[in-house]
């Protein structure tokens, strides 16, 4: 049976490049992805790695905040494949990787370890966000162990500092830093160290065939998560808005009116094409505008695009206007 594993983490924490180390060696056998992303257009689908049939796109919304359809039959027909030895699940920016945990006791896997990544240069200050400060606590709290990320950006003290917020935040969960020189020995001596007990309780007959009901972990949350609730007003405090790109794009002038974006604007990503032809990953995360070669594997996108996420209670606002500026540059 394969095993399931959810990796989570707050918007730009590096949960795709996670995805991409377990996916180039530190998961052995084949493995498939499910992205998750939030917005109508999945750019972290795009910046998978061998992307291709075992790469399962779902987008429009969290799977953490109601168990769609699409959610139902992806797991359930992952669950029947005989040919897997792994399930990855990466879960949208905004959601509650907790809520996932409870599909690794479905009929057909075995649970992997919940695995919520913490930005070292940004973890401070989004703790201490009055908007986003509780999805990210909550995220954290989820999780059965950390990765303390982008370790290569931030000074030895500054991740301890972060590492200290996380342990404070999930005192019950083990916080591993990033060795910048061998990201990916640090995943494996996470992953081998085995997950903790699941998370979620499953209730019903538990039988492929039927539908399979998951009980929130967290008290007070909607069982059927329909409508928003505590755990997933998350998603009620962000916006998003896709900007389709011209066919070439000028890279720097694109990262400095990504850097000069309103803070409210919290991530930006996107898959663009230079004047010489070469494709490009396009960020803004933890008020960092970046762009680098798209990764080997990587499939661009058949209609580039740019995708914005605001937060707050102006998210919408600060979402369209951000949008309206970049348009306007791209079109120029």
């Amino acid at each position: 049976m394969p095993s399931l594993s959810i990796v989570g983490g707050y918007l730009g924490a590096g949960k795709s490049t996670v995805v991409n180390r377990l996916l180039a060696g530190v998961l052995p056998g084949r493995t498939a992805v499910v992205v998750n992303d939030f917005g109508a257009v999945n750019i972290d689908a795009s910046l998978i790695s061998s992307r291709g049939e075992d790469t399962i796109e779902l987008t429009n919304g969290c799977i953490c905040c109601q168990i769609t359809d699409d959610v139902q039959r992806t797991m359930t027909a992952l669950a029947r494949r005989t040919d897997l030895d792994h399930v990855v699940c990466e879960v949208s920016g905004v959601g509650d990787p907790g809520q996932l945990g409870s599909w690794r006791r479905f009929p057909g896997f075995t649970a992997g370890p919940v695995l919520v990544c913490a930005d070292a240069t940004a973890i401070p200050r989004l703790l201490r966000d009055e908007f986003v400060g509780d999805t990210v606590a909550r995220q954290l709290a989820a999780a059965e162990t950390v990765l303390v990320t982008k370790t290569d950006l931030a000074t030895p003290a500054e991740v301890d500092d972060a590492a200290a917020l996380v342990r404070a935040a999930a005192p019950h969960v083990p916080v591993h830093h990033q060795d910048p020189r061998d990201p990916a020995r640090t995943l494996g001596e996470m992953l081998a160290t085995g997950p903790a007990a699941t998370t979620g309780r499953v209730t019903g007959d538990a039988d492929p065939s039927e539908p399979f009901t998951v009980r929130p972990a967290f008290p007070g949350a909607d069982p059927a998560a329909a409508a928003p609730s505590h755990n997933d007003a998350h998603a009620a405090r962000h916006r998003t808005v896709t900007i389709p790109c011209p066919a070439v794009v000028e890279i720097d002038p694109l990262l400095h009116h990504l850097q000069r974006l309103p803070e409210r604007v919290v991530r930006a990503k996107g898959v663009v094409r230079d004047e010489a032809g070469a494709w490009h990953e396009v960020h803004l995360a933890g008020g960092r505008a970046s762009a680098a070669p798209l990764r080997e594997g990587a499939q661009p996108p058949e209609e580039p695009c740019l995708v914005l996420i605001a937060a707050g209670p102006e998210a919408e606002c600060c979402a369209r206007d951000s949008a309206a500026t970049l348009l306007s540059l791209l079109s120029g």
